[in-house]
């Protein structure tokens, strides 16, 4: 709603209380703001205060008048102001038509306030004081409206500055949330890949460490058979670079060294080793040998274990009989 929207009637009716409360919501918003829209209301509730006392209102809109008006002390005041100033006008006038008209505006206020009796003079001294009672209620009225407006202002200016803080706050914290998100994920992603690349490195470790130092393992008790049923089996993965056979030795295999030799079932030597010497297990005396796992291939084979007499003579202790598997 704009000022110059406006009109009299419009005006009348909110002072009528006639208006819906969505449009008196804004009139009255309009005149907080505006100091021509309360010039103009102000100046239509005189005429309306007129129009009353001098019975020119309708019906129904001298209720309305009535009912808004007579509600507020300061409205009511200003009724019997118009009602003691249309008297004081209506007495001047009949006393005007009485006088002849060709004396000065001057000389006749004179006179007539010469000629006032002291019951009318008290009147009009009443009617003066109700106006400067009226005139000082209005200037302290529009001082008060001033003063709300004002502090309506200061505190719309105040919610604007805390609304500006809270969105600068607001986007700041967004901008920290942003940005930790964003380095939780790139330390999930260091993580993930240093996680990633152990698992393979230890992959690796393992896989390396299978083909390079998984041991195949035998123990060769005394008194095996060439003819026994079961015969001890030793076990050779293709990725084994070293089979460990250990030889168990009777009570009566007194040499300080041995000598052993291994040959396959048909007779072919694969494998010596001299100067070998037992040492003590809980099982008893043992002798270690470590072989190569490329000497095995799969099949039959014959160990013989010599003692040692002297560095020329040696003497055939035992045999030992095993078989090979190759995985």
């Amino acid at each position: 709603m704009e000022t110059r929207s406006l009109n009299e009637e419009l005006i009348a009716r909110y002072l009528l209380g006639d208006l819906p409360e969505e449009e008196q919501s804004r009139l009255e918003d309009l005149a907080f703001s505006d100091r021509e829209c309360r010039r103009r209301i102000v100046a239509v509730e005189s005429d309306l205060i007129d129009e009353y006392v001098r019975g020119e209102l309708s019906e129904a809109r001298r209720r309305q008048f009535e009912r808004r008006f007579f509600a507020s002390a300061g409205r009511r005041r200003k009724v019997e102001f118009a009602r003691a100033l249309a008297r004081v006008v209506s007495a001047t006038a009949t006393e005007e038509v009485a006088q002849p008209a060709a004396i000065p505006w001057r000389d006749a206020l004179t006179a007539f306030l010469r000629g006032l009796n002291p019951a009318f003079g008290f009147s009009m001294a009443a009617a003066s004081l109700i106006l400067l009672l009226g005139v000082s209620w209005l200037i302290a009225e529009t001082g008060r409206l001033r003063t709300q407006v004002a502090q309506l202002q200061a505190d719309q200016q105040t919610r604007q500055r805390q609304d500006e803080i809270l969105r600068q706050e607001a986007a700041s914290a967004r901008a920290r949330s942003e940005d930790l998100a964003s380095r939780l994920e790139r330390e999930r992603g260091q993580r993930e890949r240093s996680e990633e690349l152990a698992r393979r490195l230890g992959r690796e470790q393992r896989e390396k460490s299978a083909g390079s130092s998984f041991i195949a393992s035998l123990f060769l008790p005394p008194g095996i058979s060439r003819g026994g049923a079961e015969r001890p089996k030793l076990v050779v993965p293709r990725a084994t670079r070293l089979a460990r056979l250990q030889i168990g030795l009777a009570r009566e295999d007194e040499f300080k060294s041995f000598r052993v030799e291994i040959r396959t079932a048909a007779g072919q030597e694969v494998w010596t080793r001299d100067h070998l010497r037992p040492r003590q297990s809980r099982g008893g005396r043992i002798i270690n040998l470590a072989i190569p796992g490329s000497v095995f291939g799969a099949g039959e084979y014959e160990l013989t274990l010599k003692g040692v007499i002297n560095d020329q003579k040696t003497e055939d202790v035992r045999y030992y009989y095993f078989s090979v598997l190759k995985e």
